[in-house]
């Protein structure tokens, strides 16, 4: 069962599972050149007009590199070293997930889905120079997933004013929702400004909290976090007393922690990523300081929170919206069998299936395909207007009432809806909550419903 929620912790609501679908009109390949839909000049047959991309704005268009018979050639760029270098994990899902469709589903209408990706070490001038070379060298038809909030940005006026597709990015910054200055990016996770809304809801409804102490990456990742809640507590009882910030590279937080616990704030705010969250837990454990906790949804990998020490990181409170390959409610899934199946036969040596990076990477793959097959025709702009037009799209290990939504008519963030979660340790694993704020029974789930309501919360 699935409970939706309306964006607040109430108690009551439930809707069914839905079944997996795919949505969309399909490729017509009858005109024109055969891999790409596109007449001799390479120019699109499809008529742009009121679409949400238009290659006329770009300083130029190129319809189809990257694109031939046999192949679309797809390029990213993450972290493979360094301290964010957990994320590199996500890769081995969607390659999993890309060699799956390669072998049994003939690729995308017989062209093989490859990948070109490069090590930025999560330095954003790095992701820069990569992201140059994989347009300007490799020749890559779209960016796939690229890593970071402040990665993405060093680049994407260049790939929008160049009209080149930057599709899925791994990071939940408001910015990826902006259709009409950027049209040619869109993200791929929920926003982490209605992360944040969760937790001032989740306050303000279900405990006598007065006061919250913040630690944020002092970049526009950790930004979206802080300004969201400021936002969503205005007019209510919390005040934020403190927030601290540490550079992306610092080589720990234990300082900044030190001051927040000083306050003795009845909740902490974590906009923290990659190895900063384990550590924040850590430090927040050793100074005795005991708040009712958030962390980042991209703090939720086991690969993460397992690195924390025993006990440090019981009952922080987070949200999801895929299902956790570790959570045994799932075993029986089909969609989790699929996924685990496939990974295991297809994925890198070594992969963990019960990851939930992997497991995102794996439904990051089951998108991009999605947007692929059925966009119009195999082009730069059709597949941006298949990214812009996702109708209810339920792929990968999204849970029960959760599916991927955008609109051409103004409404770019493809996940709006969440569920809440809590860590176990004992179990080793994020239990689903309830709208009373209690672990749900095994198979139900309480959504958190902000569709159409990014953009209200953001800072």
């Amino acid at each position: 069962m699935t409970r939706t929620l309306g964006g607040r912790w109430l108690a009551m609501p439930l809707v069914a599972l839905a079944l997996l679908a795919a949505c969309g009109g399909g490729r017509d390949d009858d005109d024109g050149d055969a891999a790409t839909g596109a007449g001799a000049d390479g120019a699109s047959d499809t008529d742009a007009a009121g679409g949400v991309v238009d290659p006329a704005d770009c300083d130029s268009y190129d319809a189809a590199p990257g694109v031939t018979d046999t192949e679309i050639k797809l390029g990213s760029s993450f972290p493979q070293s360094g301290t964010a270098a957990a994320f590199a994990e996500i890769s081995s899902g969607y390659r999993a997930y890309f060699e799956y469709v390669n072998a049994e589903e003939d690729g995308i209408d017989g062209r093989r889905i490859t990948l070109v990706t490069k090590d930025d070490g999560y330095e954003a001038n790095r992701t820069q120079s990569n992201v140059d070379a994989l347009v300007q060298e490799d020749g890559v038809f779209a960016l796939f997933n690229v890593i970071g909030t402040p990665n993405n940005l060093a680049f994407y006026d260049d790939t929008d004013d160049q009209c080149v597709p930057n599709l899925f990015v791994g990071t939940g910054s408001p910015f990826w929702g902006d259709q009409e200055g950027h049209p040619w990016t869109i993200g791929s996770i929920p926003s982490y400004a209605t992360e944040a809304a969760v937790f001032a809801d989740y306050l303000t409804e279900r405990t006598d909290a007065t006061t919250v102490a913040i630690l944020q990456q002092n970049d526009d990742f950790g930004n979206a976090y802080t300004e969201a809640f400021e936002k969503a507590i205005e007019g209510s009882d919390l005040d934020v007393v403190e927030v601290q910030t540490y550079e992306s590279d610092a080589p720990d937080v234990t300082s900044q922690v030190t001051s927040l616990a000083d306050t003795d704030a009845d909740a902490f705010l974590g906009a923290t990523t990659g190895l900063k969250c384990p550590a924040t837990f850590n430090a927040i454990a050793s100074s005795g300081w005991d708040p009712i906790a958030y962390v980042s949804a991209t703090c939720t990998s086991p690969r993460l929170i397992g690195l924390a020490e025993a006990g440090a990181t019981d009952g922080i409170i987070s949200t999801s919206y895929l299902k956790d390959p570790l959570d045994p409610q799932w075993d029986e899934d089909e969609a989790m069998q699929l996924y685990k199946e496939k990974v295991a036969e297809y994925g890198p040596d070594g992969t963990d299936v019960t990851d939930t990076l992997v497991g995102y990477g794996w439904t990051m793959g089951a998108l991009v395909e999605h947007a692929l097959r059925e966009a119009t025709e195999l082009t730069r702009e059709a597949v941006m207007e298949s990214a812009h037009d996702l109708q209810e799209v339920e792929v990968g290990l999204v849970l029960p009432g959760i599916a991927f939504n955008t609109s051409p008519e103004g409404d770019s963030f493809v996940v709006e809806k969440l569920q809440a979660i809590q860590y176990n340790g004992e179990k080793k694993l994020f239990d689903l909550l309830g709208g009373d704020g209690e672990v749900l029974p095994p198979g139900e789930t309480a959504i958190l419903d902000y569709e159409g309501k990014t953009a209200d919360v953001t800072g």
